[in-house]
């Protein structure tokens, strides 16, 4: 039983509902292309592929803008990366305090 518990944890693990997560996945081939995620604790707000050699982030940014009103309403208190560079982090975090602008 506790073998099955930790299967279903590692492969689904619950995350802090405070905490907004957003990871970029890289597809191997090509690697210009990935998927961001952006999940509050366990609920995924979106889950979209982007082009990861664009020299911006508008991709990133206008997802963030059509989803902005459930990001915000989505009780995060701070943000964690996983695998997302720091400009593009910067970027995020100032479209996620402007808004849907």
């Amino acid at each position: 039983m506790k073998f099955l518990s930790a299967l279903v944890q590692k492969l689904s693990p619950k995350r802090d509902p405070g905490v907004l997560f957003v990871t970029i996945d890289e597809l191997p081939n090509p690697r210009d292309w990935g998927i961001v995620d952006f999940i509050v604790g366990n609920k995924l707000i979106f889950s979209e592929d982007i082009d990861l050699a664009a020299p911006n982030t508008d991709a990133i940014e206008a997802l963030i803008g059509q989803y902005w009103q459930e990001i915000q309403s989505s009780g995060y208190q701070r943000i964690e990366y996983k695998n997302v560079s720091d400009w593009v982090q910067k970027n995020i975090e100032l479209k996620l305090a402007s808004g849907r602008r």
